[in-house]
């Protein structure tokens, strides 16, 4: 009965830590023009991005991206045009392979008690997870005003090279509900 628990509990350990490094994500970084009156800005386009640094993008990331973004400026009440409006909005991502260097530790005791003495023992261990090569994924938001830069906001997740298509999507989607939370800056 103990070794039957104990298997359990070293399965879920175990299973616990390969979703908690399925998919990492970092810190939100924010810069913007402090002179510029966010306020005022009622409407937004898209514009192809044309920064050198941005990796090729398959034609779902970018609808995936485009679509959160959409969400998140429609809830701060920012209306989308086609063309002449306030704020030209792109972006772009970046990629890097990263090493897993996952693991996990993993301690056993045990203890014989007889009835004058006990004696114990424990053993511990940690095992390392080689998940082979994880992706990291930088997505960069950057919004203009009549050709000049007035804000830019970039996070970014890491995650394993098969993630699903669901994942992938949720993670999109909270990346830049992160980045956006910033837009327009609290001045």
């Amino acid at each position: 009965m103990h070794k039957v628990r104990l298997i359990n509990f070293i399965a879920f350990i175990i299973g616990s830590s390969l979703l908690l490094t399925a998919c990492k994500s970092t810190d939100t970084n924010v810069d913007y023009d402090t002179d510029t009156n966010f306020s005022t800005f009622s409407d937004y386009q898209f514009v192809a991005s044309n920064e050198a640094q941005a990796a090729p993008m398959e034609q779902l990331t970018s609808d995936r991206i485009k679509d959160a973004v959409m969400m998140q400026l429609t809830a701060k009440s920012l209306n989308m045009a086609d063309t002449d409006a306030q704020l030209q909005v792109s972006y772009f991502t970046t990629r890097e392979e990263r090493e897993d260097t996952s693991s996990f530790s993993i301690g056993i005791g045990g203890v014989n008690r007889s009835s004058s003495s006990a004696t114990g023992i424990g053993v511990g261990t940690t095992i390392p997870l080689d998940s082979g090569i994880n992706i990291y994924t930088q997505i960069t938001i950057d919004i203009h005003h009549q050709g000049k830069l007035i804000w830019r906001g970039f996070d970014g997740f890491e995650a394993e090279q098969g993630i699903k298509a669901a994942e992938k999507h949720q993670e999109i989607n909270k990346v830049v509900g992160t980045i956006l939370s910033n837009f327009p800056p609290k001045q």
